[in-house]
């Protein structure tokens, strides 16, 4: 059984001081609160917010590159964002997953979930697949294949996708075919082919339609047979102008397609998610077409291999 909590909160856009002296102060409580916490998977964009769409169109592509951040060799020590998760993952000895992030591999940008393990290591990461035309637009590139992060200690796998994913089945059953024994991801509210954006009534907060999400969620988790679980949070504006976007936390279970009273809303922004997920599932068997197909989508990270066996 892995035992995973979810940090569902707000993050402000471009206060990396303020987010990460907010996140750790969750960290810290959950890990006092909980035990035998085996994972721990933050909000998107954990440092500096979402950019595409929350910024003037002009300002964009400047953001983008001034957030930008490597994770490959030895440049990962400048990594700010990377530093100090694996700093958490370190103290507390807990594997912990945060993204997306900007990540910048030679002239290109991608949005990139990456996960860091208890000695402190890169162990895995995630380019987002399925870009929005916005996030194109803006020099994004899309990732091209998908991935599992392995939590050794507890022989479980993870898939991870990024908000647009939900909308490509393939990238789901992908994560299935690879064994996958949960599937998580993160989004806020953006400019999606899918899901249609508004405000919530009452306030001037953006949203997406939360009855397309769900419907997505259900058909991915019965499809893959797998529990798929949606991470929101609250984003707060620049210049004290409170929160402008917010989404549910929301889990979905093969059987009963979205459990609604797992729904985390904006009045329980702060409050962890514990979920215990069965790593004694078998995956879903496909037929030998579906397969090929499936496989130009799988790569086993190089990084999951490389981990150390005693974690």
């Amino acid at each position: 059984m892995l035992k995973m909590a979810i940090i569902h909160t707000r993050i402000k856009l471009g206060a990396r001081r303020t987010n990460m002296k907010r996140l750790e102060e969750l960290i810290n409580r959950l890990i006092i609160e909980h035990e035998d916490i085996d994972l721990i998977y933050l909000p998107a964009y954990p440092l500096t917010g979402p950019i595409v769409g929350y910024y003037p169109n002009q300002k964009v592509k400047n953001i983008l590159k001034n957030f930008a951040e490597r994770l490959n060799g030895s440049e990962i020590q400048q990594n700010q964002t990377f530093m100090i998760v694996s700093k958490w993952s370190h103290e507390f000895g807990i594997y912990i997953i945060a993204g997306p992030i900007v990540e910048r591999a030679g002239p290109r940008l991608y949005l990139t979930t990456f996960m860091s393990n208890p000695l402190g290591e890169l162990a895995g990461k995630y380019r987002k697949i399925a870009i929005t035309r916005s996030e194109e637009e803006n020099g994004l590139t899309p990732g091209k294949t998908v991935e599992v992060f392995n939590i050794k200690k507890k022989n479980a796998y993870v898939g991870v996708f990024t908000d647009e994913d939900l909308g490509y089945p393939e990238i789901f059953k992908a994560l299935s075919f690879i064994g996958a024994n949960v599937i998580i991801g993160s989004m806020l509210p953006y400019e999606s082919r899918f899901f249609k954006m508004k405000s919530e009534s009452g306030t001037s907060m953006l949203t997406l339609d939360l009855e397309s999400i769900n419907n997505f969620l259900s058909v991915r988790s019965k499809e893959t047979d797998l529990p798929v679980i949606l991470v929101g949070g609250a984003v707060e504006g620049v210049n004290n102008s409170g929160y402008v976007a917010f989404m549910p936390t929301i889990t979905s279970e093969p059987e009963i397609g979205v459990v609604k009273e797992k729904i985390i809303s904006y009045d329980d922004i702060d409050l962890p998610i514990i979920v215990e997920v069965d790593t004694s599932t078998k995956p879903v068997q496909y037929d030998e077409i579906s397969k090929l197909i499936l496989k130009n989508l799988c790569r086993r990270n190089e990084l999951n291999e490389k981990e150390s066996d005693e974690i």
